[in-house]
């Protein structure tokens, strides 16, 4: 990131933040439609949250206002990942509860004050799960793909959501 974070220092993060949102966002109704750039829109997703903060950083940008921004924008993007899944299959109930998770993680995190700690489900675990879920409906009709990947969306968002819990 820190490379990519380099010739971008120019860039205003929050303008970074707002790109990966725009993707996040643009990645629903494709992954309908056109399910590998759907795919490839997650992945920029994706790859602009990290870079944000490494601008932030590198350019010396780092505010609490960015930081609440992007903060906003990771759990719009999550929603969004989870309405891909949707998009591509998955039962309603089933991707707003995997969507959920990944909402009452962060939440459970907030309220809890619980220090910054990796658990098995994170917004790259629900970028995978999305983009293998646009894969698998890009290559087959078969249910059982993208359902196996909401089924490890949610797996790994109960067990995030007792580990922050304890």
């Amino acid at each position: 990131m820190w490379w990519l974070a380099r010739p971008l220092a120019r860039v205003p993060p929050t303008v970074i933040t707002g790109v990966g949102l725009v993707l996040a966002v643009d990645a629903v109704p494709l992954a309908g439609s056109w399910p590998w750039a759907a795919a490839v829109a997650v992945f920029a997703a994706l790859l602009c949250d990290g870079l944000d903060g490494a601008v932030a950083v590198v350019a010396d940008r780092a505010t609490g206002f960015g930081a609440r921004a992007d903060a906003v924008a990771d759990r719009l993007a999550d929603l969004a990942f989870a309405a891909v899944l949707w998009r591509c299959g998955v039962p309603l109930a089933l991707a707003a509860a995997c969507g959920a998770l990944a909402v009452a993680i962060d939440l459970v995190r907030r309220l809890r004050h619980v220090p910054s700690r990796i658990t098995v489900g994170e917004r790259p675990t629900w970028a995978i799960c999305a983009v293998l879920a646009c894969g698998s409906s890009a290559v087959t009709s078969a249910q059982w793909p993208v359902l196996a990947c909401a089924a490890v969306w949610a797996a790994a968002g109960v067990v995030a959501l007792f580990q922050v819990a304890r």
